[in-house]
């Protein structure tokens, strides 16, 4: 399990234990932002490794 996922488990278990509403609403957008950003980090990874492997461009 990567930090990024172990975090997302995290933020989604810490929104189901909360007993306030505040703290329902930060810890769910929180898993929502992570989600978006390990989205983010693989998209980024597959466009360097698209670079990267472009022999025209070398």
């Amino acid at each position: 399990m990567s930090e990024g996922e172990w975090l997302l488990q995290e933020a989604k278990r810490l929104a189901d234990d909360s007993q306030t509403y505040e703290d329902v609403a930060f810890y769910t957008q929180l898993a929502v932002f992570l989600d978006e950003q390990d989205r983010r980090i693989d998209q980024a990874q597959g466009e360097l490794d698209g670079i990267l492997w472009d022999h025209e461009g070398w």
